[in-house]
């Protein structure tokens, strides 16, 4: 696969953002709508693409693997939280000044509505159904550690894990293997097809808006700034190449995890900075810096990842 190709693949994301942060600034995306939008999103759109893209997908007939994607989400995502988390003393960032947030900013990788369109525009719409199948592990990671280390894991918020999305991801799944893929008739299954189709463009608008909101917010800590990008974006991806490269993982999660290296930290990190306690402004920075670099390494980061695993 070219490094052209890549780059055509990834570039449609970067430019979608650069909309909705124009939105933004020039009034026509106003901050009322967004919590309009993300649930439209959240509980209509998005549980409509779970349900057309892993129901009747031959993908994922074989358990054992979703099983083993659903655990590596869970466990490369802790493993990221608690190292990014141990370095800080060595990076001057010190607890009470944003530590435990940097570690879980960090930790994080975009793993839904900037990694969909990438992986779909390289590989094709069955893959975003395997995606789904990591998201689980990620998003019950999010939930323990990632809460938990902000608020003290006794007091982590784990049935929130439980969202629209994660619900009908679990559904779809249930679905697929009880088999009614077969029972779904053709309008419906366009009609999901639709539906889901719009929760990506719309999704990556509100990201732009909100980056564009967070600009110039929060002095500038350069030790966040560099040691978050130089972490997320060159060393942490590592974790992922390395259990493509040695687990028995299908041909779909090996390419999916070529992608996920790639990905700068999640935004929705910052929301829960603020939302339990943690230091927002470094979720902020670290959001900022790794978005920025995201930009100009992506495509040459899949390239190597897909080159260096032979897929």
């Amino acid at each position: 696969m070219s490094s052209t190709f890549i780059l055509s693949a990834t570039l449609p994301v970067y430019f979608m953002m650069v909309a909705g942060a124009l939105m933004r600034r020039f009034g026509w995306l106003p901050k009322e709508t967004d919590a309009g939008i993300m649930s439209l999103a959240t509980r209509l759109l998005f549980p409509c693409l779970a349900l057309e893209r892993i129901v009747g997908n031959p993908a994922l007939n074989d358990a054992r693997q979703v099983f083993l994607n659903a655990s590596l989400g869970f466990g490369l995502v802790t493993a990221s939280i608690f190292l990014s988390y141990a370095l800080t003393p060595l990076l001057g960032i010190k607890r009470g000044e944003g530590a435990r947030t940097f570690g879980l900013s960090t930790g994080i990788q975009n793993y839904g509505f900037v990694a969909i369109p990438v992986i779909e525009a390289l590989f094709g719409k069955e893959y975003i159904g395997v995606l789904f199948t990591y998201s689980l592990g990620v998003e019950a990671a999010l939930w323990t550690v990632g809460v938990g280390i902000l608020t003290g894991f006794s007091k982590a918020p784990w049935r929130h894990a439980l969202t629209p999305p994660v619900l009908s991801i679990l559904v779809a799944l249930m679905l697929h293997y009880a088999g009614a893929a077969v029972y779904v008739p053709e309008s419906i299954h366009k009609l999901l097809g639709q539906l889901g189709a719009c929760a990506i463009p719309l999704s990556v608008l509100l990201i732009g808006a909100t980056i564009m909101d967070l600009i110039g917010t929060e002095r500038i800590r350069w030790n966040i700034v560099i040691s978050s990008a130089v972490l997320r974006i060159f060393v942490l991806p590592w974790s992922l190449l390395l259990a493509a490269n040695f687990l028995p993982l299908s041909l779909e999660m090996k390419r999916i995890f070529c992608v996920q290296a790639s990905m700068p930290a999640a935004v929705f990190t910052i929301v829960l900075a603020r939302h339990y306690g943690g230091h927002a402004a470094t979720a902020v920075l670290v959001v900022l810096s790794t978005t920025v670099v995201g930009i100009f390494t992506m495509p040459f980061v899949i390239g190597f990842a897909m080159k260096w695993l032979g897929v």
